[in-house]
């Protein structure tokens, strides 16, 4: 309950997280359906790069900082650069006019179609207060004030059946990884049709393939593994890289983020041995 985003909004983690994010709600609003998405850990929503926590850290420099600093960005992340454009109306190739940085919750809103709906959990009291009041009054979004990982046991399944739920609690627990996998199984056995966004962070590499080949054996449908590293994750002391475990990802998603996610390596490198890639973690059958 310590951890706050606001001092690590818009860095490495957030910016894989996001570009990944947002491939998956457009794969989703192919058909009209109606669907239901759902954030375990939401945050406040926005944030703003020049308070005071963001700046104190300054990993936003080198994350959506850097990734923008390229005049590329726009051609090679098109839905995600017209959502920062649409929130700083002052944004311009190579990063300048870049304040305002969106959390999940704010891009589950910003994709809501008639007939869809959002389920936000947040447990911090004040940072739940404050994403009421970023998100504000919106029939389509519900705001939970409860464990993240609780929540997503009750509201699955959802109402529609269509959906997605990002689970992407912070990692404070020593039992977390733990925690996150009886939580991924159950939200799988409850509602098998449901795409699942698991994101993680990656210490060290080992520890992470280890946990991974462990849930892929529990797990029986297609599962990709989306992972960057912005140095070799050896150092099990600092945040090496980060990744997203997509369960029943969307036709050609691979695909779809390989040259998004070359560019993003390509800018967020903090060392050599930096590595972008892409697996099938369990094959579809």
């Amino acid at each position: 309950m310590n951890y706050r985003h606001a001092f690590h909004a818009g860095n490495f983690g957030d910016v894989l997280k996001h570009v990944v994010l947002l491939e998956l709600l457009d794969a989703l609003h192919r058909k009209p359906n109606p669907v239901h998405l759902i954030d375990t850990h939401a945050g406040i929503g926005l944030y703003d790069l020049a308070a005071d926590e963001a700046q104190r850290s300054g990993e936003y420099r080198f994350g959506i900082g850097a990734v923008l600093s390229d005049p590329q960005a726009a051609k090679l992340l098109p839905r995600y650069w017209d959502v920062l454009q649409r929130l700083n109306p002052e944004l311009k190739a190579g990063g300048s006019g870049l304040r305002r940085y969106p959390g999940s919750p704010w891009l589950l809103q910003d994709s809501v179609r008639a007939g869809d709906r959002v389920s936000l959990c947040e447990l911090h009291p004040q940072d739940a207060e404050t994403l009421k009041y970023n998100i504000g009054r919106d029939p389509a979004v519900a705001i939970h004030h409860r464990d993240g990982f609780e929540a997503l046991k009750a509201l699955t399944p959802p109402t529609p059946r269509r959906g997605l739920a990002l689970i992407d609690p912070a990692f404070e627990a020593k039992d977390e990884f733990d925690t996150l996998t009886r939580a991924v199984l159950l939200a799988h056995q409850r509602w098998a049709t449901g795409q699942l966004a698991v994101w993680y962070p990656i210490k060290d590499q080992k520890s992470i393939d280890s946990w991974k080949a462990s849930l892929a054996r529990q797990l029986k449908v297609e599962t990709l593994c989306i992972e960057l590293t912005v140095r070799p994750a050896k150092d099990a002391k600092q945040m090496n890289g980060t990744g997203l475990l997509v369960i029943n990802p969307p036709w050609q998603l691979g695909e779809t983020l390989k040259p998004m996610l070359d560019f993003l390596k390509s800018r967020m490198a903090r060392e050599s041995g930096a590595a972008a890639k892409i697996t099938s973690l369990v094959k579809a059958s």
